[in-house]
């Protein structure tokens, strides 16, 4: 168990340190490819690997967007952009997220979502309701004058496993959906958005992170050899094309996957946005809750 405890710390410490060197480098007119290059050469510099691509959300998208192979897309001055990364070492992760803004118009919104997850963080305690987390997010966030996206969550976090069964609500959920237990991890991640948005999101058309379903076979071999570097690489976590592209060309490389998803060997995730093209920020946490107390792993 103390090794555990020690992945999951060390995991922790190398997402806190990433996140502090990287967000004062991140400046209008970067590319999202850089920015995801640079966060993800500097995790492994520090020991740790990546649990999943960088996250790269701006404006009104929410989750699941990374750089493509080749992406052009670039910082603006008045973007609003979310850093998500993920950190595991020997399987065990930690997940940590900011928001970054140009722009002071912004500030409010940063500055309540930081504190919506801060109240938050000081209940996860074992034996406390997740509920709770759901009910101090929307109700803490309301009288801020925002509100919280009601269909994305946190979740519980295990070996080599992002979302390890359990989702921590950022809205008041009917009915008891389990406590927090001693020995495990979870990420409290409050997305924040305007009073007058649906604060929902839907699925974009664009999808480009993926994970491992199963290992099977296809009598492809370009496909077969990819399925096989995709487990021994990265197991069930999730994954991008472009950590790929010294394999295949890119074309050969996405049909290739397009081939995998179809057969449902590959899983797909598709890019996140909010219903009504409001802003969203997001600010997340991972913590290790033990018998007496809790450790806040992404803290330096």
């Amino acid at each position: 168990m103390d090794q555990i405890i020690d992945s999951y710390i060390r995991a922790g410490k190398i997402a806190a340190s990433v996140l502090k060197d990287i967000k004062n480098r991140i400046q209008p007119g970067m590319t999202f490819l850089e920015v995801c290059d640079l966060v993800e050469k500097r995790i492994k510099e520090l020991g740790g690997e990546p649990a999943f691509p960088v996250n790269i959300c701006v404006n009104d998208i929410a989750a699941h967007d990374t750089a493509e192979i080749n992406d052009q897309r670039v910082i603006k001055d008045n973007d609003v952009v979310k850093l998500d990364i993920g950190v595991h070492v020997n399987g065990y992760i930690a997940d940590t997220a900011l928001t970054l803004t140009f722009s002071e118009k912004f500030s409010d919104i940063l500055h309540a979502n930081i504190e919506v997850l801060n109240l938050a963080l000081q209940k996860v305690l074992t034996g406390e309701s997740l509920n709770e987390i759901g009910r101090i997010i929307y109700y803490s966030a309301l009288s801020r004058g925002y509100k919280p996206i009601s269909n994305l969550s946190g979740h519980s976090l295990d070996y080599y496993r992002i979302h390890a069964g359990q989702s921590v609500p950022n809205v008041p959920i009917n009915g008891l959906i389990g406590y927090f237990v001693a020995g495990k991890c979870y990420a409290i991640e409050p997305f924040l958005t305007d009073k007058k948005a649906a604060a929902f999101v839907k699925e974009d058309t664009r999808a480009n992170i993926f994970s491992l379903i199963k290992r099977k076979k296809v009598k492809f071999e370009q496909a077969d050899n990819l399925l096989e570097t995709i487990w021994l690489k990265r197991k069930t976590l999730p994954f991008a094309a472009r950590w790929f592209t010294n394999m295949l060309e890119e074309k050969e490389l996405l049909k290739i996957l397009d081939f995998l998803i179809k057969n449902k060997l590959i899983r797909k995730y598709p890019v996140l946005k909010e219903a009504t093209n409001q802003i969203v920020t997001q600010f997340e946490h991972t913590v290790l809750v033990l018998e007496k107390n809790s450790i806040i792993t992404t803290l330096l």
